[in-house]
């Protein structure tokens, strides 16, 4: 067994959820359609319904969690917790709420720091 297979193998022990916050990048789907149909992780991708339909091109993403910011319940947890953690850095509420509905990467981070996801993938554009 090489080295990969090993670590999938560990990981389909123990299933984490990933958020893939580039949404507008087809490397994002691809991961995504290659890691649902091994089945080592459950997969978050952030963006509206309509980014995600028209991105994702033919790649199968059926299992991932779709999330849009601009319409999720949390939103306004995650708002609230970041003006929380960089109040002192001068965060507004509506500074907060600016960056979480435009850059879906500090979305993905606020998801994973209120333990609605064990972690991110970034990279491919950022």
């Amino acid at each position: 067994m090489s080295f990969i297979d090993e670590i999938k193998a560990r990981a389909k022990e123990n299933i984490k959820t990933i958020v893939l916050p580039e949404s507008e990048d087809i490397r994002t789907y691809k991961a995504a359609e290659q890691v649902l149909k091994e089945g080592f992780a459950k997969i978050i991708i952030i963006g509206s319904e309509e980014e995600v339909a028209a991105n994702k091109q033919d790649c199968d993403i059926t299992g991932a969690e779709i999330v849009d910011p601009a319409k999720s319940d949390k939103t306004a947890a995650y708002i609230d917790k970041l003006v929380e953690l960089r109040q002192k850095k001068g965060m507004t509420k509506e500074k907060a709420t600016e960056i979480l509905l435009t850059s879906y990467t500090y979305y993905g981070v606020m998801m994973v720091k209120m333990g609605d996801a064990d972690g991110l993938v970034s990279g491919a554009i950022a």
